[in-house]
């Protein structure tokens, strides 16, 4: 053996210990301690069980919000600098309107605007004697880093909320411009996980509106199905919100939920109560008022709670929802479905019951037709699905019934790669050449045919994982791991064990 094939041997044993390592806790899990390194190959819903959404951002509201805010900031801002505003609004989809007085810091009002908030481009002025609007819309850049940031933000609002649900091995991803695709294991509930999940969960406090505060006012439905004119500019949201909990009124036994603040709106509550003794605050979520109490004396400390009749499931799952923080825009339901527990374990039962009689069939044909070196083909092969398995955990991948598909579907290319080089050596033994130079040439002549054929599947792979979803990414995932691992092993793996063996019969020639 020379120095460079016991290299390669090496090579081999270290890659196949570092297999067994990470495969170890997908077989073993329970008798594994907390240090060993790896992690349990997923399965997919369809076989495991469990819940299948895929959720649409409505981008174009985040814009909508985001232009909202503008709005009340810059009102805000515009008069503090003392201008004549008479109203800020968004309206449009991404249209913004400066109402002013009058004319006489127009050009003030457009100079200050142009400074602090480039974002917002300038369209017209329409003066008609009694008021002076000016329209400003949003850069078109600017809307579309809004609507990738409101599908980065839902994602991690949805993973936050998934969280707090007690949902093991979650999957959330973003699917093309504005889909995400959520996958619970073990949750069947599906109307309940859409409510936990797809609730916006808006929070704002605004006073109710009395005296001249009306003509500004909005209407807002309560939840008992009346209307409430509360002022149109929200005093606080729900950024201040620390964490929320339900929480049982002493007194009354009434089941509310107990906000937290963090230190900022622990002072701005603060702030809020003790300027408005006396006046109504408005407790809205989603657009919708849930109470609106009395302030009977300045509130310090941090803790608020809201209240309106709710059910026991319907307090918890607000809490959730408050804890996690609100949506930046709303969700859709595009598609749903759900995978029972007991199919996913018949599905398991029959994908591993066809792969184990395929496999055995084909391994069994190869140790047959070619005598020594079909059992090096057995063993490549075996190696090849440890290998593909290793790769699944080790890219935390998720295996599915069509995963399984395509493990098949690997083995089935790996025993065309080992035919191709076992015929390419008895082409060669044909023409009376010696043992090591037939090995030689027929992995040679084989090696480019292998690669070439691979490739294009590969690249077929590759675009059905980018253009597909869901099941079809699995199984273009595992059809893409697996062809890597089987020219590794037909033409690595192969060759090293034709140069450790003498793979010869009885009458000293290749046992091909």
């Amino acid at each position: 053996m020379t120095e460079n094939t016991k290299k390669r041997a090496w090579f081999l044993a270290a890659i196949i210990a570092i297999s067994f390592v990470c495969l170890a806790p997908t077989f073993f899990s329970d008798s594994l301690p907390e240090w060993w390194p790896g992690r349990k190959i997923r399965l997919g819903l369809d076989l495991k069980g469990g819940s299948y959404l895929v959720m649409g951002v409505e981008t174009a509201e985040a814009v909508k919000s985001t232009l909202s805010n503008t709005a009340l900031s810059l009102r805000s801002e515009l008069r503090k600098e003392d201008y004549p505003v008479v109203k800020t609004r968004q309206t449009g989809d991404d249209l913004l309107q400066i109402i002013l007085l009058n004319n006489r810091a127009l050009e003030d009002v457009k100079s200050y605007v142009a400074k602090q908030y480039p974002e917002l481009v300038f369209r017209e002025v329409e003066d008609s004697g009694a008021r002076v609007t000016l329209s400003y819309q949003i850069k078109a850049d600017e809307a579309l880093n809004i609507e990738k940031l409101a599908v980065d933000q839902a994602i991690e609002t949805i993973r936050n909320r998934v969280d707090q649900y007690g949902v093991a091995e979650p999957t959330i991803q973003k699917s093309g411009a504005n889909l995400i695709v959520v996958q619970l294991p073990d949750v069947t509930d599906i109307a309940s996980v859409k409510k936990t999940i797809g609730s916006v969960a808006k929070l704002e406090f605004r006073l109710v509106a009395t005296g001249k505060e009306i003509e500004e006012a909005v209407s807002l439905p309560h939840r008992d199905g009346s209307t409430v004119q509360v002022e149109d500019h929200p005093l606080m949201t729900g950024d201040a919100i620390k964490t929320a909990n339900v929480d049982i009124d002493p007194q009354t036994n009434e089941i509310r939920v107990g906000l937290s603040l963090n230190s900022v709106g622990a002072k701005l509550f603060d702030r809020i109560t003790a300027d408005n003794v006396g006046r109504q605050l408005a407790i809205v979520l989603d657009g919708t008022i849930q109470s609106y109490p009395v302030i009977r004396d300045r509130i310090s400390g941090g803790n608020a709670t809201i209240s309106g009749d709710f059910m026991m499931e319907e307090a918890r799952t607000l809490a959730i929802v408050l804890r996690s923080g609100a949506l930046p825009a709303p969700l859709t339901v595009e598609e749903e479905r759900t995978v029972g527990a007991s199919l996913g374990a018949d599905a398991i039962q029959d994908g591993v019951f066809s792969f184990v009689v395929g496999a055995a069939v084909v391994l069994i044909f190869m140790a047959i037709y070619y005598s020594k070196a079909g059992v090096l083909a057995v063993f490549s092969l075996l190696l090849n699905i440890v290998l593909l398995l290793t790769l699944l955990s080790f890219l935390g991948a998720t295996l599915t019934l069509p995963g399984i598909a395509g493990i098949v579907l690997t083995v089935g290319m790996a025993v065309d790669a080992n035919i191709i080089i076992f015929e390419r050596i008895r082409e060669e033994m044909a023409t009376g050449a010696s043992a090591a130079a037939c090995v030689e040439a027929g992995f040679a002549k084989a090696h480019w045919t292998i690669v070439d054929s691979n490739i294009t599947t590969f690249l077929t792979g590759v675009i059905l994982y980018g253009l597909g979803t869901g099941p079809i990414k699995g199984f273009a995932a595992t059809l893409c791991l697996g062809i890597a691992t089987s020219v590794f092993c037909a033409l690595f793996v192969g060759h090293l064990g034709f140069q450790m063996f003498r793979m010869r019969n009885a009458k000293g020639e290749l046992s091909v």
